[in-house]
């Protein structure tokens, strides 16, 4: 215990290693065991090691009223966030900051996830910083296994029993299982609600959400996040200045709708996102509108806009109709303004974490001046 106390310690974000105060879920998960650890050998520098990470990770949630966690909107790594904190509230030491502030922090996500969650689609509005799945009742996320254990199988997102990912993370089901009470108790009646309810009884409503999210304690550098929800329509957004490659896990912008509306248990889910080539995009979504924009264009990656499209219900395909870009997609319309820049032909074939897709490309050609930007204004049709 002594060496992965140590170990632990010894991190502490610095190129290459990448455990800075921002990445969430292990930053929380070397609190609780350092703590741990420390109060079962009565080590006190250890102690206090995970008392000082657990008030900084609170002051970074916390910072400016904000109210986020650094890896933001994930709803598979949420997972094992609520996962540390449900422990920190039930094995961290008495009196420690580990165990205080647990109950405050889940407390405030779950309001944030009630907020994000529409309940007829069955998934979180994005965008996502880091997502396997893009549509939570085809693909597993660990937050699933939440709305499971809290509210029963079928209540809220969860995949087919069988689904692969699902078995893979249920493997984790009798440590979560531990934690499931004190998770489910910092939930607030509001947000119980929200998450059961639906747009006629009126829990649910059209709604337009911001955030800010911080990277560190010592400046002001943030990301911000924006999101239109509707019942059959919702769309994210995220605007970020950075120069490394966040990777395919990262979701800058997204769309989801209803593309089949008869689906059950919820309707099949169409949706399109951005693959994140650039490192510095704005990515801002508005009722019924997702403009996106590359303001810095010496980065590489500006130089075309790839945008993955999945979720197409077969029926539609079976009746003889075909992707073409935009033009052509069920129960959406789909008017794209990008001014200056060159549509290439649709590919179908690739996949990313398991979900085939058709890849639609806006490419910026090598004279173009200015700012790219794609505007995409989306009316549900079905």
């Amino acid at each position: 215990m002594t060496h992965a106390a140590v170990g632990a310690m010894r991190r502490n974000g610095t190129a290459p290693d990448n455990l800075v105060l921002a990445y969430s879920n292990p930053g929380y998960m070397r609190a609780l065991n350092v703590a741990w650890i420390g109060s079962r050998l009565q080590n006190q520098t250890f102690i206090d090691f995970g008392n000082s990470q657990a008030t900084a990770l609170y002051q970074l949630f916390t910072k400016n009223g904000a109210d986020t966690m650094g890896e933001y909107n994930a709803p598979n790594y949420y997972g094992m966030d609520f996962w540390a904190l449900g422990a920190m509230a039930k094995y961290g030491p008495e009196s420690s900051r580990v165990r205080e502030h647990a109950p405050e922090i889940m407390a405030k996500m779950w309001e944030d996830i009630s907020d994000h969650y529409n309940p007829y689609l069955g998934n979180m509005v994005g965008p996502y910083d880091r997502a396997y799945t893009r549509d939570m009742t085809v693909h597993d996320a660990i937050l699933s296994l939440y709305f499971w254990g809290i509210f029963g199988y079928g209540r809220l997102s969860v995949p087919p029993k069988g689904e692969l990912d699902l078995r893979y993370d249920g493997t984790q089901g009798a440590a979560i299982a531990l934690i499931m009470d004190e998770v489910n108790g910092a939930m607030s009646d509001d947000a119980r609600q929200k998450l059961l309810g639906s747009f006629e009884s009126g829990e649910q409503k059209e709604r337009s959400l911001k955030r800010t999210i911080y990277y560190d304690l010592e400046t002001e550098d943030n990301r911000t996040t924006t999101a239109w929800l509707s019942k059959k329509l919702m769309i994210g957004g995220q605007q970020l200045a950075e120069t490394v490659d966040r990777g395919k896990q990262f979701v800058p912008a997204i769309a989801h709708w209803a593309a089949d509306p008869e689906h059950k248990p919820f309707p099949l889910n169409g949706y399109f996102s951005l693959y994140p080539t650039a490192t510095t995009i704005t990515a801002i979504a508005e009722k019924q509108k997702l403009t996106i924009s590359y303001p810095n264009t010496t980065q590489p990656g500006t130089d075309s806009f790839q945008f993955m499209l999945s979720g197409i219900p077969p029926p539609w395909s079976l009746a003889g109709n075909v992707v073409d870009g935009f033009t052509n997609v069920p129960c959406l319309d789909v008017n794209v303004t990008a001014t200056g820049l060159q549509e290439l032909p649709t590919v179908y074939g690739s996949s990313i974490y398991g979900s085939y897709y058709y890849n639609i490309t806006y490419v910026v050609p090598s004279n173009f001046t200015g700012t790219p930007v794609v505007s995409l204004d989306l009316a549900y049709t079905c």
